[in-house]
């Protein structure tokens, strides 16, 4: 089974790390901010937690405090990264995940074991 899977991130410098490009969008409206926040942390399932916390990479003095798990709805793989970087900072998904969860009016599905296993199994394919 195939999963498209949500970048997180415009790109990777060699030496600063990664990084969201300025053209992408910041959510300023409150009600759009919410959806997109259920959406992003509390729709899909969680596959794959890893202990502790990431680095905030657009505000330094936060230090480690981006959680670190993978979420699927069964058709797009996303991290909480993406709820930490939207409520935090305002950062809109990727256009593509953004089209997808206003296709699906915001509403995540919760798939059962079968496909949650079948996305990790995606997971651990690419990053071979």
């Amino acid at each position: 089974m195939e999963f498209k899977r949500a970048r997180l991130f415009d790109g990777v410098d060699p030496e600063s790390g990664p990084y969201f490009d300025g053209s992408r969008p910041r959510i300023a409206d409150p009600v759009e901010r919410e959806r997109l926040l259920a959406f992003l942390s509390e729709g899909g399932v969680v596959i794959e937690r890893a202990a502790g916390f990431a680095q905030d990479q657009l505000d330094a003095s936060k230090g480690r405090v981006v959680p670190i798990a993978t979420v699927t709805d069964r058709a797009w793989i996303w991290t909480l990264a993406h709820a930490y970087y939207l409520e935090q900072h305002g950062v809109a998904p990727d256009a593509e995940f953004y089209a997808y969860i206003k296709s699906r009016d915001y509403q995540a599905d919760r798939p059962e074991k079968e496909l949650q296993d079948a996305a990790l199994e995606f997971l651990r394919r690419g990053r071979k």
